[in-house]
């Protein structure tokens, strides 16, 4: 499985190595140089995922706003906009902005997150992605636990997409990364990969990512210059391998 790492803009080069990548839209509106890291990664071929900016602002950004950004990065994929818990309107944000992507930039690979407000309705917002022509489902962190005890019991629960061929995303580390391996332990090659900034997460309040030490409830800030390194850089050993 690819892991993307997210990390504050200072940090980023501590990632520039790595080919797989998701970065977040509303930073790349408002940090040149967060952008250009990304352009740049983007300039060497590595994978990049922009993705709609709903956890971060409430709301996604609107799929013309999207496509411009993902035109000057050169991202490879990017997240359509979806409504957290909400399958209607995350079923009729998605399905026109990607009718919407397969005229203005019919190349690009496009990426669909199934929401419901309960496991029958997630189940459902699945199916319909499925008939869709997206090229990624993504795994939202939020289905955990109000949908389901983990996001392994989400994917045993639509055998369809297991078996289709979508690439599949772990959106987010809810809480501890070996989640991630026991997924890829049950479905060994078939999940692409994930994303997390949860080694920052501890960093930024000068945690050690460890079993025992509670996950600081709150998102990453990537404007944050005042991290401990030796920590962040240790977090993001610890969180790589625990996810892989």
């Amino acid at each position: 499985m690819k892991i993307a790492t997210i990390l504050p803009t200072k940090y980023l080069y501590l990632e520039e190595d790595n080919e797989y990548h998701l970065c977040l839209a509303h930073q790349l509106k408002k940090d040149s140089k967060y952008a250009k890291f990304f352009k740049d990664q983007a300039t060497k071929g590595h994978f990049i995922i922009q993705d709609n900016g709903v956890v971060e602002c409430g709301v996604p950004l609107p799929i013309q706003e999207l496509r411009e950004i993902a035109e000057r990065i050169g991202c490879s994929e990017v997240v359509m906009p979806d409504s957290i818990f909400n399958y209607w309107e995350t079923i009729n944000l998605s399905q026109y902005a990607v009718a919407y992507m397969r005229l203005a930039m019919p190349q690009m690979k496009l990426f669909v997150v199934p929401q419901g407000s309960g496991p029958l309705e997630w189940m459902e917002c699945v199916h319909q992605m499925l008939k869709w022509e997206i090229d990624t489902i993504g795994i939202s962190r939020f289905v955990v636990p109000k949908l389901f005890s983990s996001r392994l019991e989400a994917l045993k629960s639509v055998p369809m997409l297991i078996e289709s061929d979508k690439n599949i995303h772990l959106l987010g580390c809810p809480e501890w990364p070996e989640e991630i391996a026991e997924i890829e332990a049950a479905f060994p090659g078939r999940v692409r990969g994930v994303d997390s900034g949860i080694a920052a997460i501890y960093a930024q309040d000068g945690i050690i990512m460890r079993k025992d030490a509670k996950k600081p409830e709150r998102i990453i800030d990537l404007d944050n210059r005042d991290i401990n390194e030796s920590i962040l850089e240790r977090n993001i050993k610890e969180w790589k391998l625990r996810a892989s």
